[in-house]
């Protein structure tokens, strides 16, 4: 293939069998429309991690998963600019990146678990990469902080399903229940959907279950469905694909790696449960989910509640470990998320459909709780302000 004389030649390095994938080549070709044209290679076949240049290419730019120390030594000795987008680093070798905020994620699984009212939460993931690894650390850290004890299942390097599934069989029966499990991508999620149910282990009652990433596509595949985390793919291609263009056009891009926040929670059938024995508390909870984004008073909720209002929040606050306000508050804030990413609707519309009268007042709760304005979360979850 040789060079256009005019268009731009990007080769994408991203396996798009994977939804994963495919979002983030939607992102750049989202971007490459609006900014371009420019003339992409791609191989919609690919279903490993790639480890070479196409063979004959001679373009002007990559955007790849550099997952191995092959791809990364020809990309630097390409003299390309390329811009990465695997979700974790080779030592020594460094090119611009955007990635997910794992942080982030982090801090979301734990926080959804937690208003949930569960005091027992668990992790599962992966011992061999270093990725999961510092997740699972994290995750850990922030629930410590807590005061919340964080038991973990790691699967080896190399395990094999009739050597792991007992396994995992074994410690989900050693895990004192009801218990919220978050794990490291939809495969593990499944496997521990799985063994719950061939082990009369109740889902999501008894054992609540949240993808550190949500598919679509997958998560329908488990019976109950796997609820995920909403990760900002489509944006990390838009990201990378601006980055590109500026190098491409002879602009300074930052050395640093850029994180994206993830968008937020996609809840399925598998944690659809809150971890509390009260019948009036889960129907309050019940209320606030359908109702959080409508103008509610205390006397709508009080409706569903047999008991006088100083009972109910000192009730709520002892199972939840917060007021009800603040979960209308969470609440409101998880869908402005979601409204901000995936929309490009006007700000005043997204803060009526969150239950607030008007932006200036989304704007000052959204930055309480993100420390962020509406308006730099969307900046910076996009490659390009609406």
């Amino acid at each position: 293939m040789q060079k256009g004389n005019k268009l731009p030649h990007i080769a994408i390095l991203v396996d798009t069998p994977s939804e994963w994938g495919r979002q983030i080549v939607r992102g750049i070709l989202s971007y490459a429309s609006d900014a371009g044209p420019w003339h992409v290679w791609i191989n919609p076949t690919a279903s490993d991690r790639f480890t070479h240049l196409p063979k004959g290419w001679a373009g002007d730019g990559v955007i790849a998963r550099i997952s191995n120390p092959e791809l990364a030594d020809q990309l630097r000795q390409s003299g390309l600019p390329v811009v990465n987008v695997c979700d974790y680093s080779l030592p020594g070798h460094r090119f611009p990146c955007v990635r997910t905020d794992d942080y982030a994620t982090t801090r979301m699984a734990a926080d959804f678990f937690l208003h949930h009212g569960f005091k027992r939460i668990a992790f599962a993931g992966l011992d061999h990469m270093e990725n999961p690894i510092w997740y699972a650390n994290a995750f850990r850290d922030y629930l410590a902080a807590k005061g919340i004890t964080t038991p973990v299942f790691l699967k080896k390097e190399g395990m094999e399903d009739d050597t792991m599934l007992p396994a995992l069989s074994a410690w989900l029966h050693s895990l004192l229940k009801p218990i919220g499990i978050l794990t490291w991508g939809h495969t593990l999620g499944q496997q521990i959907i799985e063994c719950c149910v061939d082990a009369g282990i109740s889902v999501p009652h008894d054992v609540s279950v949240l993808s550190g990433c949500y598919d679509e596509l997958l998560s329908h595949a488990t019976n109950p469905t796997l609820s995920g985390i909403v990760l900002p793919t489509e944006q990390i291609g838009r990201r990378a694909a601006a980055l590109l263009d500026d190098m491409l056009k002879g602009r300074k891009v930052p050395s640093e790696t850029v994180y994206l926040p993830p968008l937020g929670i996609k809840s399925q059938m598998s944690t659809d449960t809150i971890a509390v024995d009260d019948p009036m508390l889960a129907s309050v909870v019940e209320f606030l989910k359908q109702h959080a984004y409508e103008p509610i008073t205390m006397a709508d909720i009080m409706k569903v509640a047999p008991t006088n209002r100083r009972s109910l929040e000192r009730c709520f606050r002892k199972a939840f470990g917060h007021t009800i306000i603040d979960e209308i508050r969470y609440l409101r804030i998880e869908k402005a998320r979601q409204l901000l990413a995936d929309s490009d609707k006007p700000m005043q519309i997204i803060a009526e459909e969150c239950g607030y009268a008007t932006y200036n007042y989304l704007a000052y709760v959204f930055r309480q709780t993100t420390g962020m304005s509406p308006n730099a979360y969307r900046k910076k979850t996009r490659s390009r302000v609406v």
